[in-house]
């Protein structure tokens, strides 16, 4: 009763936030909420189907975890597993290998066709563009910091609305490492894999709700030619990937102390 309660009560919250009541697209809504109740039964009740997400699941903490011989490399015993956990030396490097890995897999043109497929699969079912659909994926798997990497090319020409469901999509998903934590904490993998699974197209009906799309999105594939030829050969796509999560792990890393130190 109390979780019927709820799923009534934190979309009318939603609708009494909303920005434009009227621009709410009841399509992407109901589609949402119905994706989410599926995806809920096929990974809680459906053997085949808890299997593949926990392989796909366990996959990413597993290219997460390749960060880590470059941890170790640049700081040696200050990474080892006996001295102890820093979020300086643990944490934020990931967000450096994973920028990195993003920018070789858009120079493969990689990126390219997983946004167009993933993207387009969602857009079709709730009527939502290519980018925050991905981005929403993308937070299944990797964490709040990392998910927007995924997306970076189109972030200057994405609508509000857009922007607010790819933060939205982070607040409401956990990492893949994150889970994995979860789950060393003695909680069972199908009930963490299905919060997880249900959080992306659950966090783009909240956001929908919130803030309606008011604006025309601008079509993914106008992003793709200045991505493609931004880089010089594979090596330069590493290299400025690798920049660009320098700033983003800085960044990251700057909030946070502050703001713990402020509150």
């Amino acid at each position: 009763m109390i979780s019927l309660l709820g799923i009534a009560l934190f979309p009318f919250i939603a609708y009494l936030l909303s920005t434009n009541r009227q621009a709410i697209s009841l399509r992407t809504v109901l589609g949402a909420f119905a994706l989410q109740a599926g995806l809920g039964g096929l990974i809680l009740y459906v053997p085949f189907g808890k299997d593949l997400l926990a392989a796909l699941a366990d996959k990413v903490v597993v290219l997460l975890s390749y960060s880590k011989a470059g941890i170790d490399f640049l700081f040696g015993s200050l990474a080892a597993e006996g001295a102890g956990f820093v979020f300086a030396i643990n944490v934020l490097p990931v967000i450096i290998f994973f920028s990195s890995l993003i920018a070789v897999l858009y120079y493969l043109n990689v990126m390219q066709w997983m946004i167009k497929l993933i993207g387009g699969a969602l857009r079709k079912l709730l009527k939502t563009s290519h980018t925050e659909s991905m981005a929403s994926a993308a937070n299944i798997f990797i964490g709040q910091t990392e998910a927007p990497l995924v997306v970076r090319p189109y972030i200057a020409s994405m609508t509000k609305s857009e922007l607010f469901a790819v933060m939205v999509g982070g607040l409401a998903s956990i990492a893949g490492s994150v889970m994995a934590g979860y789950a060393a904490l003695g909680i069972e993998m199908k009930y963490l894999l299905a919060a997880s699974f249900m959080a992306a197209p659950g966090g783009l009906m909240m956001a929908k709700i919130m803030v309606p799309e008011t604006d025309t999105p601008a079509d993914p594939s106008d992003a793709l030619d200045d991505e493609m030829h931004h880089y010089v050969n594979i090596f330069d796509a590493a290299a400025n990937g690798a920049m660009t999560g320098l700033q983003m792990a800085m960044a990251v890393g700057a909030m946070l102390l502050a703001f713990i130190a402020l509150i």
